[in-house]
């Protein structure tokens, strides 16, 4: 035997510990440690070793095994120290014993109990199942009951850790099913159940509630939240062993490595089925948002906000070029109105300047047909000199006077006349010389300048003519282009004339052609249709008893859909009535109670002061012979519109809220019974004048009309005033005809609600009526 000191590299372990060894040759150190040598056969021993490196070594691999980061199960198992974790990464061993038991149900508890439940429980067992408490019995007998406590003492250890507890209950049948849901279902319902059955698995608490369809967005958006970050304590190695994996026991591993393969074994196929779990929750939640009318309705007032907002972006972007095209059409309009103004004024100028120019040209023409008369006395040129520079009136002035001077055959006098015309423009007359005639042949001086005039005369008018001629033959032209381009469009109109025929008649073949066609074809579908004929007839009776039978079912399951939805129809609205009913209890309540009975009384003695029919009906209700109690009933409804009073109001039969909310409201009731008891023993009424009072407050003394039960119309803050009763002026006809149709809708409401009613209740409405 051989002792050696030596220095363990365990875990990083800087002590000196014993280790024993026999037979073997000293270690060398070699890489990776000594442990890594060839000839190594050292074994740990010993207490101390135990306690220090093993036990430390099992619970940092059970640290490691847990799969995901798992925080507690939950409030269930409560919370488990480092002790409860040396079972992680393994399964759950049961004995033989305690197979095919429901643990639970032999402990007599329910499996959402708690520890102390579970003690409570075991030691209630142990006292009456012990085998030292049973009477003296039969050998059989006493070996089953023995048996049986022992179940329970193995069920108490189980139960009793909570990552044991984890991982049975993580073992248990449970209903992993989706919810199906069809349209008509009542969605709150159907997924509000598989929720409410996969919350057990939550490892935050407490879990939100589906809740109903008029929660605010943020309450149903924080539960969608939750569950879409859902945390489950279930045990995924449990689930593998119950779907039939094969997973390693750790408890027979016989060194650490192989308890680390172990572990890493069970933790590959753990988390198949933890990614599993969390799939199926992640679909439940897919499924319940895309059938969740208020996630509908979110989107739906989404997708028509987009809308609106697209409309009306659209509507601006039309409106816009709207404008602009009105703006440019306006624009259009102006300058087409300002080119046709400028056109037409453009040809009245044009037209004026040419009826001035054929004015000015005959004046001119008149004034050188006078110049034949005196042409022994003015030059031609100066003549057309002045009719060129002369206007239009000076010209027709001149032409009138040389026209007198000429009838009265005072050719001189002409001559004077175109002299001074001469002189007026700036120059010097130049007269003709009257010479003898020269014996030389040819023409004299004058004869040359009256030639030389005539033929300037003749040249002109030459000029004019062929002006005339040009000018007809330019009109001769135009008249014969029109006639040919009118011949080209007649020819051209002749020509789509012929090809609209052509395109007519090769239509018509082509209809004809199309319906022979359509004829063939439809002898060969008659034909078909004749030869399948037989066959239909003969399933034609197999198809109508189908058809009788399918729609007697159809008729029998809408009928039987009907009576549901109404069913819960009325449900629904019961349910609603009632927490409308609760909800302004509570607030009245609260506003109640946060009053004084002396705050009580003055807002009595202000609304009486501020309403004289009311301070007339009191003043009445004090004069009547009443019981005491019949009286504060009275005024109680007389003033059931004032706020908090309405709880002096009776419940509907149909109505029945939580006990708490019951008591509360009776002792509500009770101290305005005594204010109002208190209040009428107190207040003098000689100065109120009782004929103010309304028809329906001397009802309400008198006990002609009943006093009203609450109803939907008093949770609205603040009541509306009955005019009627008031005295004041009626409302119109339509208001009259909305007051009417709510009236109906509430006469119909309570007699849904009257159906529901079962025989009990109808007696203790009667007993708290009566």
């Amino acid at each position: 035997m051989v002792f050696a000191r030596c220095k363990a590299l365990l875990d990083g372990s800087d002590t000196e510990t014993v280790i024993s060894g026999c037979c073997c040759a000293p270690v060398q150190r070699v890489a990776g440690g000594w442990v890594a040598a060839a000839n190594y056969k050292c074994e740990a021993a010993g207490a101390a070793f135990t306690a220090r490196f093993e036990a430390r070594a099992s619970s940092e691999d059970d640290e490691s095994s847990s799969s995901d980061d798992e925080a507690s199960p939950g409030e269930d198992y409560g919370k488990s120290d480092s002790k409860d974790k040396k079972t992680g990464g393994g399964y759950l061993k049961i004995s033989e014993l305690l197979k095919g038991v429901q643990l639970y149900e032999l402990m007599g508890i329910s499996e959402g109990a708690s520890q102390d439940e579970i003690k409570k429980a075991y030691r209630s067992l142990a006292l009456s199942a012990h085998p030292d408490k049973q009477a003296t019995m039969e050998p059989e007998e006493a070996k089953k009951v023995e048996e049986n406590f022992i179940k329970i003492q193995e069920a108490y250890e189980l139960l009793s850790d909570p990552v044991k507890r984890k991982q049975y209950d993580s073992s248990l049948d449970f209903d992993e099913s989706l919810p199906k849901f069809r349209q008509g279902d009542d969605f709150f319902e159907v997924f509000g159940e598989a929720f409410r059955r996969n919350a057990r698995f939550s490892v935050k608490r407490p879990v939100p509630d589906l809740g109903t369809a008029e929660d605010e967005p943020r309450s149903w958006k924080r539960f969608y939240d939750f569950w879409n970050g859902f945390q489950s304590w279930r045990d995924p190695v449990m689930l593998a062993q119950k779907a039939g994996e094969e997973i390693c026991d750790l408890a027979e591993a016989e060194c650490r490595e192989e308890r680390r393969w172990m572990v890493r074994e069970n933790e590959k196929v753990a988390r198949k089925y933890k990614q599993q779990e969390r799939d199926r929750i992640a679909k439940l939640v897919s499924l319940a948002e895309s059938a969740d009318p208020r996630v509908q309705a979110e989107k739906e007032a989404k997708k028509q906000a987009r809308a609106a907002e697209a409309a009306r972006r659209e509507e601006e972007r039309t409106a816009v070029k709207r404008a602009k095209e009105e703006a440019e059409l306006k624009q259009r309009k102006a300058e087409e109105i300002a080119r046709k103004e400028e056109e037409e004024k453009r040809k009245a100028e044009k037209a004026a300047r040419d009826t001035i120019k054929e004015r000015v040209k005959k004046c001119r023409q008149r004034l050188r047909g006078f110049h034949q008369a005196v042409k022994e006395h003015v030059v031609l040129e100066q003549v057309n000199e002045v009719c060129l520079q002369l206007k239009e009136e000076d010209l027709r002035a001149l032409g009138d006077r040389l026209d007198q001077a000429l009838k009265g055959q005072d050719s001189l006098a002409a001559a004077d006349i175109f002299h001074e015309a001469i002189k007026s423009i700036g120059l010097v007359p130049m007269k003709v010389a009257e010479d003898d005639v020269s014996t030389t042949s040819g023409p004299t001086d004058s004869q040359e300048d009256s030639q030389a005039a005539e033929e300037r005369q003749q040249r002109e008018e030459q000029k004019r003519q062929r002006a005339a001629e040009n000018e007809a033959k330019k009109k001769l032209e135009l008249e014969r282009q029109a006639e040919e381009r009118a011949k080209v469009a007649a020819e051209k109109a002749e020509e789509r004339k012929k090809k609209e025929e052509q395109r007519k008649k090769e239509q018509a073949a082509a209809e004809a052609a199309k319906r022979q066609q359509e004829k063939k074809e439809e002898q060969k579908a008659r034909k078909a249709e004749e030869k399948q004929k037989k066959q239909e007839e003969q399933d034609k009776l197999r198809k109508e008893q189908q058809r009788e039978e399918s729609r007697l079912k159809a008729i029998e399951q809408s009928e039987k859909d009907k009576q549901l939805a109404q069913q819960k129809k009325q449900e629904m609205e019961l349910e609603r009535l009632v927490q409308m009913f609760s909800q302004d209890r509570v607030n009245r309540l609260t506003k109640l109670e946060a009053l004084t009975d002396e705050k009580l009384s003055a807002s009595l003695q202000e609304a009486i002061a501020s309403d004289a029919s009311l301070a007339g009906a009191f003043k009445l209700l004090s004069e009547a012979d009443l019981e005491v109690d019949r009286a504060v009933d009275c005024a109680l409804a007389l003033v059931h519109q004032l706020g908090v009073w309405s709880l002096g109001l009776p419940t509907p039969a149909h109505i029945r809220p939580e006990n708490a909310l019951r008591n509360r409201a009776k002792k509500g009731r009770k101290r305005l019974s005594d204010t109002m008891a208190n209040f009428l023993k107190s207040c003098p009424w000689d100065d109120v004048e009782m004929a103010s009072a309304s028809e329906w407050q001397r009802g309400i003394v008198d006990g002609s009309v009943e006093i009203p039960f609450w109803s939907q119309e008093l949770t609205s803050d603040p009541p509306v005033e009955n005019t009627e009763a008031r005295g004041e002026k009626p409302e119109s006809k339509k208001e009259k005809k909305g007051k009417n149709k709510s009236k109906e809708a509430e006469e119909d409401l309570d007699q849904i609600l009257a159906e529901l009613e079962t025989p009990g209740s109808k007696k203790k409405a009667k007993k708290g009526k009566n």
